[in-house]
């Protein structure tokens, strides 16, 4: 279809019955554009991460934001936080954040006395657990990955010292 028979919409010339008759006939279409935009994707990170700051242990405290923002800044970390197919491809992938998360709890940057239950509902903005937080076990970093992960772990908690 040539590039000329398309054409953007104002939200003021959205019409719902126009678009599902326009999807009934088939003549609608979605562009997902090709490539990963990192930089979305780390603030994206960061914005969902920001949720749980809170529940900081003692030692970690304000620390916490930093210690992200190093995790998404290496390349081979945030290469496993990235979705790479289906709809959801070129944004985080929760699955992967939730088991970061649970490591983190486990190297003491997240309270002990706060459950990882606990720590994903408040990650989601749910009251339940939902299927991220159900399968998040099925996503592990690779060998490389959690090499880099305790680097930068033990890093931070030396410059906190």
């Amino acid at each position: 279809m040539p590039k000329h028979d398309f054409r953007r919409l104002s939200p003021k010339e959205f019409d719902a019955a126009l678009l599902e008759k326009l999807t009934r006939e088939g003549r609608v279409y979605i562009y997902f554009p090709k490539g990963i935009n990192r930089d979305a994707c780390m603030l994206e990170i960061l914005a969902y991460t920001q949720a749980i700051e809170c529940f900081a242990s003692e030692t970690w405290g304000d620390g916490v934001k930093e210690l992200w923002q190093k995790i998404v800044r290496e390349d081979s970390l945030l290469n496993c936080l990235i979705m790479k197919n289906g709809l959801q491809a070129g944004h985080m992938n929760r699955y992967m954040v939730t088991n970061l998360v649970c490591r983190l709890q486990n190297a003491g940057v997240y309270r002990q006395d706060v459950s990882m239950l606990e720590l994903h509902r408040h990650l989601e903005g749910i009251s339940t657990r939902n299927r991220y937080y159900k399968s998040s076990g099925n996503y592990d970093l690779p060998r490389e990955a959690r090499a880099i992960l305790r680097k930068i772990i033990s890093e931070s908690k030396k410059s906190k010292i």
